[in-house]
């Protein structure tokens, strides 16, 4: 009898287990709705880090819902909004840190679904950096560029959204 493959079986559904049970715990605070509205290319990459962004809502405890464009229509929309949220995802972030209020806050943001194009991000402002051998601070202008891919961009606004909405509701 070997006892190796034996422990290295058990051991290999073990990690299977922790893994699916992680996986699906990540799931629970990411939806993807409309499926049949969205691209197939931009479905996928959203498949691809439904994972990811799950960890990150169950760690910040919120809840991100993913639509269409559409979504944010009504029957009054006039036709240049309509073509505003043309080729975009509606990304919602709902806070889920405090059960008793009586009404949950959401934030909504639109996100292009062009997985192929490379997004422009920029930042200007002034960072404040001190080191331990000196008691002063020392501001420095920053002008940073970078250029994001879908999933990135998807990543950085998701962060924003949720930094947004933490602020908003200590306040």
């Amino acid at each position: 009898m070997q006892i190796k493959p034996i422990i290295t079986r058990i051991s290999e559904n073990i990690q299977a287990y922790r893994s699916n049970r992680l996986t699906k715990l990540a799931k629970q605070h990411i939806q993807i709705h409309d499926t049949n509205a969205i691209k197939n290319d931009t479905l996928n990459k959203l498949y691809e880090a439904q994972t990811t962004l799950g960890n990150y809502a169950r760690n910040e405890n919120v809840k991100i819902d993913i639509y269409s464009g559409d979504y944010i229509l009504d029957e009054l929309t006039s036709a240049n909004t309509e073509k505003a949220v043309v080729n975009k995802l509606a990304v919602s972030i709902t806070d889920l840190s405090d059960k008793n209020k009586t009404t949950t806050v959401s934030y909504i943001k639109l996100v292009p679904d062009d997985t192929s194009a490379t997004y422009l991000y920029e930042k200007q402002g002034y960072r404040v950096s001190s080191t331990s051998d000196e008691p002063q601070t020392a501001n420095s202008y920053i002008a940073e560029s970078h250029e994001d891919s879908f999933l990135r961009n998807l990543y950085r606004t998701v962060s924003k959204m949720v930094n947004n909405l933490k602020v908003y509701n200590k306040k």
